[in-house]
Order: structure tokens, then sequence, then C-alpha cells
């Protein structure tokens, strides 16, 4: 393979990552800032760990940290949810 070839794969690789991190924190935007309650939180368990993988594959240490994160961000979202409004979001 060339160069070329590679990096253009890198940085498709690179997008696609950057894309499901935005993705991932849209996702949480009707629970935490609108109060609408819908089930697009768990979109972060599905697509975060195929950022992480693309960022891994781009060579990009931060967006595969970033993505890697937004795995983990389940956890402390669902307990400020059970705690301000009372109940666990599913």
């Amino acid at each position: 393979m060339s160069e070329a070839s590679i990096n253009k794969k890198t940085k498709f690789f690179y997008w696609i990552s950057i894309v499901i991190l935005i993705v991932g924190i849209a996702s949480w935007l009707p629970y935490l800032v609108f109060n609408i309650q819908v089930g697009t939180g768990i979109l972060t368990l599905i697509l975060s760990p195929i950022g992480f993988y693309f960022g891994y594959l781009a060579e990009n240490r931060s967006v595969a940290l970033a993505n890697l994160l937004m795995i983990f961000s389940f956890i402390p979202v669902v307990i400020y949810i059970y705690f301000s409004k009372g109940y666990i979001p599913m």
C-alpha cells in the first residue's frame, strides 16, 4: 500500500470517530438539557466502542480516549438522573 492510501484511511477513521463522538455527546442532550425522556442515552453504549476502535485505527489517542470516556459516561449520568429526578433512565 502506498503512503497516500494509508493517510486517506487514517483521515477517514479519524473523522468517523469524531462523528461518533459527537453523536454520543448529543445522545445525552435530551436527558440532561431538555428534560425529554427518550432512550437515546443507550446509544453511547453501542456507538462509543465503535468510535474507540476507529480512533485506535486512526492512531489518534485523544479521540480514542474521548470515545472510551463516552462509554463510561453512562454510569455517572444514570446516577445523576436517579438522584435528581428519582428514576433510572432506560
